[in-house]
Order: structure tokens, then C-alpha cells, then sequence
């Protein structure tokens, strides 16, 4: 079959989250002709849709994340999208960093374009070609017909990993048992009472408080809630599969707030009936909860459900790499020769039975490495992971798969993929310490 033909490339980045766009950026950056591709109308993944990008300091206040996720930031901050790195005192978190997700869609946007990426929206690979174990082109689908994009180097940032494992890049899901991490969909209402809700609802953590953009006074930022006072009520028990249950709210904006409070067990993420089956449910349990919100807990009574975003995936394939981090390296903030960056973020084990979340703080200084084998899959030459189907265990996901992390990782993925097409190597044979001296160079923080 023909298709038509969109181009030569250095890098071909699948994926336009958070790992997939910082991967494009440094890419091209750093001298690669550089193709985005990316399957909704928006790049930053669940960054753009209300999440935050936890985190850049380790628990014992050292900076662990720097680079183009701090570029980010410091635009945001201009931008009045942000209000920085504000510490936590007394939380699980050394620092949150608020983020209007909107601002962020717009930063993104820019820098993709003054580095030159050629970006395309809504738009999906649906086969791809091989010659031995190198991934030489990509069968694009769009509404508007099929292309054909070709690549010396290709980074999957799909979360799910679908080009690595078309490539036939072996890979885990999930637990031993197979089940993986809920999946959530994140809901924003507008003219909430953050100050009374913070007041009334029981939480076992501190409120981060902070003067916003245009606001006179304090008002919270971040405030994880416990619903168990309204245990006993007929829709919580129907909407919650677990006692006491957590909600998460993140409020950049004066009485607006981004509630993260929305789980669905059971859900294989690259299956496509279950995940088309998710988006009704998850909607329909969004609009549940907010009615439940509105009836029960004090500051919700007069909000307007804005709605959600798209379905937001904890975990899928994990890819086997030349190194899997694990539990251990993580509790025990190990440090590795190849690293890449650094994790900072607690386990954050939301339970695949459908129990509450947990966090695990990590030891040492309070961050742990990742190694660049992580980011090799194996059974492939010219193929990168980054993002949540890098190679770790299903508990060390539970931390490296935060979006500071997944910043690092594209950062690093996007430099070595350009280094490699220059020098003309595989991914495998990148000289290591020379990405470490460049990714110094940059701005990362290695150790």
C-alpha cells in the first residue's frame, strides 16, 4: 500500500506527554530533525490535565530535578502559571509546584515550535517498518489519510509503549498477578470554598496555603482530604471502594480546584474495549462524585462541575531493559554510573485491588538514580523508552512514573537519540559519560 510520505527524520518521538515532549525539544535542540507525533489535540499528557509535576527537591531539601523541567517552570512562573517551588512543610512532599494546566498547554506549544519540531496533532502510529531489530519508519494515522514518516532513531513515549512492543521489544505488566494500578479520570469545578473545605474536611496531612496570582489573601494550594466522616451515606458507598477514602485537590486558582479522587480497578490499559469501556464509567463516576461533593462536604455546595479530561493511566507494559530498577533501588535511593537524572517522588502505590493509596518515602539523601539501561528496551537497536513503560518492577513504577521524573527521562532520551543519529550509533552505544557531561551541561542534576 502507498501512503503518502511525510518525511525524513533524525528522531521520530511517539507520544507527546510530558517524557515525549521534553524528549522532542532536546532532540531537536540538540541538531536532530526532530518529528512529534502525538495523539490528541494538546501536548503535555496528564500534566495538561490537572495534575502537577511532583517533584523537584528530595525529602531532605536537595534539588533533584533541573533542566528543561526548571525551564518550564521559570516560564510558567513569568507567565503567571505558576507559582514555583513551594515548600511543604510537615507534608509527604518536600515541595509542590502548582501548575494551570492551561498556561502550561501554551509553554509547551512555544518551545516546541522555536526548537523546530515538526508536531502532529491527533495523530496515532498504526504500524511501523523493520529491518532486523532497527525500526526504520512509521505508518501514521490521521483523519486526513496515512503517512509514512521515516527515522534513524525512534523514542517511545506512548506511556503504554505501543511502538516499542510492535517492534517486538519484550515487555511485564502489572503485578505478579498481572492487575495493575487503578485508573483515574481528574474532574475541575470552578467557585468552590476552598477555605471553608479546608477548615471542615478531616485531613492527616498539613494544608499548603499560598497568595495566587490577583488574590489579596491565602488561600489552599494543595489539600489531600479524608471522606470518612460521610462513610455511611449510600453514595459513598457506592462510589468508593474503600473506607476513608482520599481526595486529592490542587487549586492554582482562587476558588477553583482540580480534584484527583476518581478510581476504577480492573482496567487493562492497552486493551481497547476496557479502556473504551473506562471513559463512560470514569465520566459518569466523575459526575457521581461531584453531586456527592455537592450534597455532603463543606465548600462544594454552590460548584459547577467543569468536568475531565481524558483518562489518565497509572500503568501498562513496562519494558525489559539492559537494567530494571526496582523497590530496592528506590527505598534505598541508590545510585547508579549511568544515570540519567534522578527520582525524588515517594512511592505512590495506588492499590490494584481497589484499596487506598500509600506513600513510601525514599531513603538516603532522598533520591534515587535512573539509569540510562533502563531507558534501552531490549531486542531492538534504535528504540528508546521514556515515561511510565520504562523498565522497572510494578512497585518502583509507583514513584519513577511521576511527571518530574518522566521530564527527566525525556530530556535525556531526546539528547541521546540526537547524539546517536550524529555519531551514527545505536542507542546502545552512546558513549554514557559523555551524555552525562552534556546533560550537566544543560542543566540536569545526576547525583
Amino acid at each position: 500500500m502507498a501512503y503518502e510520505f511525510r518525511g525524513e527524520y533524525d528522531v521520530a518521538v511517539c507520544g507527546g506527554g510530558t517524557a515525549g515532549t521534553l524528549a522532542a525539544i532536546s532532540a531537536a535542540r540538540n541538531g536532530a530533525k526532530t518529528l512529534l507525533i502525538e495523539r490528541t489535540p494538546f501536548l503535555g499528557g496528564v500534566a495538561v490535565m490537572g495534575f502537577w509535576p511532583h517533584v523537584f527537591f528530595t525529602r531532605t531539601g536537595k534539588k533533584a530535578v533541573g533542566g528543561l523541567a526548571q525551564e518550564i517552570i521559570d516560564e510558567l512562573i513569568r507567565l503567571e502559571g505558576s507559582l514555583g517551588h513551594l515548600r511543604y512543610e510537615g507534608g509527604h512532599l518536600y515541595t509542590v509546584t502548582p501548575v494551570d494546566c492551561e498556561v502550561l498547554k501554551v509553554v509547551l506549544i512555544k518551545m516546541v515550535s522555536e526548537a523546530g519540531v515538526d508536531v502532529m496533532y491527533n495523530a496515532t502510529v498504526r504500524d511501523i517498518c523493520m529491518q532486523g531489530q532497527r525500526v526504520t519508519g512509521l505508518i501514521i494515522q490521521t483523519k486526513g489519510g496515512t503517512f509514512l514518516a521515516n527515522a534513524k532513531m525512534i523514542i517511545d513515549c506512548t506511556g503504554d509503549g505501543d511502538v516499542a512492543a510492535m517492534a517486538g521489544a519484550p515487555f511485564n505488566k502489572g503485578r505478579e498477578d498481572g492487575k495493575t494500578q487503578p485508573v483515574s479520570l481528574i474532574m475541575r469545578l470552578t467557585n468552590v470554598d476552598l477555605i471553608k473545605m479546608a477548615e471542615q474536611v478531616p485531613t492527616d496531612k498539613p494544608v499548603l496555603w499560598a497568595n495566587k496570582p490577583h488574590s489579596n489573601k491565602k488561600t489552599p494550594v494543595y489539600f489531600p482530604g479524608r471522606l470518612g466522616p460521610w462513610d455511611d451515606t449510600e453514595e459513598a458507598q457506592q462510589l468508593f471502594t474503600d473506607k476513608n477514602h482520599q481526595i486529592f485537590c490542587l487549586a492554582p486558582w482562587v476558588s477553583d480546584v482540580v480534584v484527583n479522587t476518581s478510581r476504577l480497578v480492573g482496567i487493562d490499559g492497552t486493551v481497547y474495549d476496557e479502556v473504551n469501556r473506562a471513559e463512560f464509567k470514569a465520566r459518569l463516576q466523575i459526575h457521581a462524585i461531584y453531586k456527592f461533593l455537592q450534597k455532603y462536604i463543606p465548600g462544594f455546595s454552590e460548584s459547577n462541575f467543569i468536568g475531565g479530561y481524558i483518562l489518565g493511566v497509572r500503568e501498562t507494559r513496562r519494558f525489559i531493559g539492559d537494567y530494571e530498577l526496582t523497590e530496592d533501588d528506590v527505598l534505598a535511593g541508590r545510585k547508579f554510573n549511568d544515570n540519567i537524572g534522578l527520582g525524588a517522588y515517594p512511592l505512590d502505590m495506588h492499590d490494584p485491588d481497589g484499596g487506598n493509596v500509600t506513600f513510601t518515602q525514599i531513603g538516603g539523601d532522598g533520591s534515587y538514580g535512573i539509569p540510562y539501561r533502563c531507558l534501552l528496551p531490549q531486542g531492538v537497536e534504535n528504540v528508546l523508552v521514556a515515561g511510565r513503560c520504562i523498565s522497572a518492577t510494578h512497585k518502583a513504577l509507583a514513584s519513577v512514573r511521576s511527571i518530574a521524573s518522566c521530564m527527566v527521562m525525556g530530556q535525556a532520551a531526546g539528547l541521546a537519540a540526537a547524539i546517536a543519529t550524529r555519531e551514527k550509533k545505536s542507542a546502545k552505544e552512546v558513549d554514557v559519560r559523555y551524555l552525562q557531561t552534556c546533560l550537566q551541561q544543560q542543566g540536569a542534576i545526576l547525583a
